[in-house]
């Protein structure tokens, strides 16, 4: 009897851990549209996607410049991928696979911290885009 209820203890504790990473891999950040910092785009449209600029200010020559601060995460159909295939992981595992699976989610599958700087013309389209953070893509220019 005894032996039966630690079996039992032992089983619900490893399904309760079954949704820990595939829901850390649906609440991600959302993915950024990265092409609205295309020059000639309108500053409205960069706020639409990248939300409200931490600082925007006129520079020296009288140029309007918004620094952004953002998160950018995954794509949805890859969010949705890795949460289909942690729940294929952990019902084959009866569990056992969320003591790796939920650490890694949560270091490594959250979205990488990104700041840019955009320049704009005198009618508020971008003119300059220069990075000055990120995470994943070192060196890397955006349009």
């Amino acid at each position: 009897m005894f032996s039966r209820f630690i079996k039992i203890s032992i089983l619900m504790a490893l399904f309760s851990l079954t949704a820990c990473s595939v829901n850390k891999a649906t609440d991600g950040p959302s993915h950024k549209d990265l092409d609205v910092l295309a020059v000639g785009n309108d500053r409205y449209a960069v706020i639409a996607e990248l939300g409200e600029p931490v600082l925007s200010e006129k520079n020296d020559e009288g140029v309007l410049v918004d620094v952004f601060s953002f998160e950018q995460g995954n794509h949805a159909l890859f969010k949705g991928l890795k949460a289909v295939g942690y729940g294929y992981l952990a019902i084959g595992t009866l569990g056992l696979s969320e003591l790796v699976t939920n650490p890694v989610e949560g270091t490594l599958g959250q979205g990488s911290r990104v700041q840019v700087t955009v320049k704009y013309s005198d009618d508020n389209k971008v003119a300059d885009v220069a990075v000055l953070k990120d995470d994943r893509l070192v060196g890397q220019k955006i349009k």
